[in-house]
């Protein structure tokens, strides 16, 4: 029986597991979503109906989790290890990894999140997104095998107390890979891209890979409108007018994925 005891020691202090086999599915995702409220408080948990076409099928998600400053987000998949892996898991979030949204996914995410169809239509196609499967149960074989489409495994575990109290517990934790550092609009007149002045770079010289592989130094300056990013040599191979994302990756470099 796994136990928790909170604070001093006293019957009402300690928390057994529940049954995790108990819990039907919806059930089960409420005590999901409650627990990613919580802990991630600087994301917007919604429930994600959307769909992703892949191999001529569609899958619909359970939960989506979006950083409040749109850098990234993750598709939460919600699972009962007593489902079939092969035959019902792995189809699913193989589509989130790699199929191809459908038009439902602008109007609950425009929805859920309050905001306009475009600024859902960028957070589809351009922010970086991962696909993680929370279940009531670890499983080794399910996580390895997820790991090797790179998606994340995660379980949580309702615990409760002799006098009704309940807690949550989450075993792991969602790793953001890739990160939106915002959109910069080039000028051929400055040589430098231009972004909000709030765009999470620091002032100074930094490096950034192209999508050609190479890897060149800008300056970053801010005045009070405006970060602005100047190439120190050259001139940048882009078109005048051109909107350039800018991502971070989890080992901290950067990069134009595409412009």
């Amino acid at each position: 029986m796994r136990t928790i005891l909170v604070g001093d020691c006293a019957a009402e202090r300690l928390f057994q597991l529940n049954d995790p086999d108990a819990p039907n599915e919806a059930q089960f995702e409420l005590d999901v979503a409650r627990a990613l409220s919580c802990i991630y408080r600087n994301h917007h948990c919604i429930v994600f109906s959307g769909t992703f076409s892949y191999q001529n099928e569609n899958f619909a998600a359970d939960l989506a989790l979006i950083a409040r400053d749109f850098s990234h987000w993750f598709i939460i998949e919600v699972e009962l290890v007593s489902h079939s892996f092969e035959h019902h898991v792995l189809p699913q979030v193989i589509s989130f990894r790699y199929g191809e949204p459908q038009s439902d996914c602008l109007r609950v995410l425009a929805r859920e999140l309050s905001v306009s169809l475009q600024r859902a239509q960028t957070l589809l196609e351009f922010v970086p997104r991962g696909v993680a499967v929370i279940a009531n149960k670890y499983n080794r074989d399910w996580e390895v095998a997820l790991r090797s489409h790179g998606i994340q495994f995660l379980t949580v575990s309702r615990f409760q107390s002799s006098n009704g109290t309940d807690a949550i517990e989450i075993n792991g934790s969602l790793a953001v890979k890739t990160e939106n550092l915002g959109f910069g609009k080039y000028s051929a007149m400055d040589r430098s891209l231009i972004l909000p002045r709030d765009a999470k770079l620091p002032l100074g010289p930094i490096q950034i890979g192209s999508t050609t592989g190479a890897v060149s130094t800008w300056i970053v300056n801010r005045d009070d409108s405006y970060t602005w990013i100047r190439k120190e040599t050259g001139i940048p191979d882009i078109p005048d007018g051109a909107f350039v994302q800018i991502v971070r990756s989890a080992d901290g470099r950067l990069s134009f994925p595409h412009y």
